[in-house]
């Protein structure tokens, strides 16, 4: 209704009926063509962002019981793998394509992806802190209508600037030698500025165009577990559910504006992966994760509705040949991985897919006191939906990390 108001005032008196009609007509329509930095977002959620470093991604996404100095935030308890401090940053350069029947879009953008420093400290007591992206807002796509009641065509443009981050506290413990347990204090905060803009040909009509500033932040657990024996590792980590106050301000193109605070759930989602060295070189993993937004009340348009969240991934590791002269290509780990996810919405009842091939190396320096990680990355959105358009992404990741060198490593063991 706040709407309406807002719409009303604007219109000329012989073309309201039209207006009117044609605006309802747009807020659910897809059909037309389309153009997008992602047309596979949804409001408050984005799209999913992986949480792993350059290593991890490489591998598929694996992460929750991956071996080694790896800064992957998805299990708290993993952090007990580090003997030394360290810092990592990672970042991604993404070059998209988009195809649909108008043609083909080529985009480019550049990801913040995550930031964290590791303390392990005294009593077989670990502690880290770090930042990460949990959701990317930031999207765009219009798409043009031109039903055969009104005289004219009208075209509607979305967007979305913005994002979703996680800011963890981590504290993990071993408890004898094949087992550790870790708890991370999870500050989710962020925000989203999104338009709509409807554009009508017919000159006696008034364009509409609101804004909308959202802004999100609230606290939440996450629980790990890590397990070790002979050479396999397991481990399983769950966040907790949360419902939390979204504050939203509005301002439309006639100077009204209001604004509101409403409720949203974030569900509970969990993690379960294993990895194994089945020779002193070869490392193999997977994970499977869930999230529950099919029972969440997401504040979505018809026809989009909520869908619970599923991901697959495996990796593979070829780690360097233990010879002291290899050959130079077996002086770098090589890693391949696959991954296959669902995103938290489906459109007309079809889902919509994201499918990744990643390959990647890595290689310490300055007396191992340095480390970096690169991932190349081939990923393909996708839904059945006729007419919808194909998104390409093939992604860049780099992360680099430095860890202390004072200290004499037997403190840590």
């Amino acid at each position: 209704m706040k709407l309406l108001k807002h719409i009303l005032p604007r219109i000329s008196e012989n073309g309201m009926i039209w207006s009117v009609a044609v605006f309802l007509v747009c807020l659910s329509s897809t059909a037309g063509y389309l153009h997008a930095d992602s047309m596979f977002a949804a409001p408050h959620l984005g799209i999913p962002v992986a949480p792993g470093d350059a290593r991890s991604r490489a591998l598929g996404g694996i992460s929750a019981a991956i071996p080694g100095e790896d800064f992957t935030f998805s299990n708290p308890a993993r952090t007990v793998n580090f003997w030394r401090a360290g810092f990592n940053g990672v970042i991604a350069q993404d070059y998209r394509s988009l195809k649909d029947p108008g043609g083909n879009l080529n985009l480019r953008s550049t990801e913040f992806l995550a930031f964290r420093g590791i303390f392990p400290s005294f009593k077989k007591f670990v502690l880290s802190w770090g930042i990460r992206q949990w959701r990317d807002l930031t999207w765009e796509y219009s798409d043009s209508l031109n039903p055969d009641f009104f005289p004219g065509e009208i075209s509607r443009t979305l967007s979305s600037e913005g994002g979703l981050y996680v800011s963890r506290f981590t504290v993990a413990r071993t408890v004898g030698n094949n087992l550790a347990f870790g708890l991370g204090v999870d500050w989710m905060f962020g925000g989203a500025k999104r338009g709509r803009l409807l554009d009508f040909s017919n000159e006696n009509l008034v364009n509409s165009q609101e804004n909308y500033d959202t802004r999100y932040s609230f606290v939440r657990p996450t629980f790990g577990v890590l397990a070790s024996i002979r050479g396999t590792n397991v481990g399983f980590s769950i966040t907790m559910p949360k419902t939390a106050d979204v504050e939203l301000k509005s301002k439309f193109l006639s100077g009204y504006s209001y604004e509101e605070t409403h409720r949203l759930k974030y569900p509970l989602s969990w993690r379960l992966g294993f990895s194994k060295r089945i020779t002193r070189q070869i490392v193999i993993g997977a994970d499977i994760e869930y999230e529950g937004w099919k029972n969440s009340d997401l504040d979505l348009e018809q026809p989009a509705a909520a869908a619970n969240q599923w991901r697959y991934c495996i990796g593979f590791e070829l780690l360097p040949a233990a010879e002291e002269n290899p050959p130079l290509y077996r002086k770098f780990p090589l890693r391949l991985g696959f991954s296959r996810a669902t995103y938290p919405y489906k459109i007309s009842g079809s889902g919509i897919t994201e499918t990744s091939f990643s390959f990647g190396t890595g290689r310490y320096f300055g007396n191992s006191n340095g480390l970096a990680d690169i991932a190349f990355e081939y990923l393909k959105r996708n839904t059945d939906l006729e007419n919808y358009p194909e998104e390409r992404v093939f992604r860049v990741v780099f992360s680099l990390s430095a860890f202390e060198k004072w200290i004499a490593p037997p403190r840590r063991r």
